[in-house]
């Protein structure tokens, strides 16, 4: 077991954890894409439509109907976190602590940086294998293998998606014939290189803490 690894495991490992300030802010709940692009569409009408018709080009109904874009977008993405809240607190605090293995990743996750990249991972949350990095790769290798495939079975499919296509971000249960009798997930996960030693991937592993039943993959 490598010493950061060591050191994540004695900090997340014992459920219910507390939360520190790094998993406070993770279980504020999501703001939800649509709230925001509505909200940022809205802000920008407001000043766009404000400007020209403060010069007289336009009338005033345009910004008003901009500034009420923005505030549907705030009450949207508002009820989204207030909704998503509940249920990442729960995964927070009592979802296991897991390894996971890049399947993958911006080659940027390799060399020392500070952003935050989505990265195609794959992990267990069995108790036998969820810090078990010899299977972990193997499986990953199976993956990377499936992703260049042109063509695959209809169980393998979803996971072939994940692989092949970037829009796609949802997490999927690997079908047996990718990870035997184990219960394995791919998930997209967004990796901050802020938190991994070194400020990059090394030996191609990070840490989760998950929660297979809400899809939920968070990296620690």
């Amino acid at each position: 077991m490598s010493d950061s690894l060591a050191l994540v495991r004695q900090r997340y490992e014992a459920t219910p954890r507390s939360l520190d300030d790094d998993l406070g802010r993770m279980a504020r709940g999501d703001r939800g894409c649509l709230g925001d692009a509505v909200a940022g569409a809205g802000g920008l009408g407001t000043v766009v439509f404000g400007v020209l018709a403060s010069i007289g080009v336009i009338g005033w109904g345009l910004m008003v109907m901009s500034t009420l874009m923005l505030v549907a977008g705030f009450i949207l993405s508002a009820a989204a976190q207030a909704k998503s809240a509940p249920l990442r607190r729960r995964a927070i605090t009592e979802g296991p602590l897991v390894l996971a293995r890049v399947v993958q990743g911006d080659p940027a996750l390799y060399e020392p940086g500070d952003a935050v990249l989505p990265t195609r991972v794959v992990y267990t949350a069995d108790a036998a294998r969820r810090f078990d990095g010899a299977y972990l790769q193997a499986l990953g290798q199976k993956l990377q293998a499936l992703a260049r495939k042109d063509a695959v079975s209809s169980e393998l499919a979803n996971a072939w998606a994940v692989l092949r296509e970037p829009n796609r971000v949802e997490t999927v249960r690997l079908d047996p014939s990718l990870a035997g009798d184990v219960e394995a997930y791919l998930s997209v996960v967004a990796v901050d290189q802020r938190r991994l030693p070194g400020k990059r991937v090394e030996d191609g592993e990070v840490t989760l803490i998950v929660d297979p039943r809400s899809g939920f993959a968070e990296h620690v």
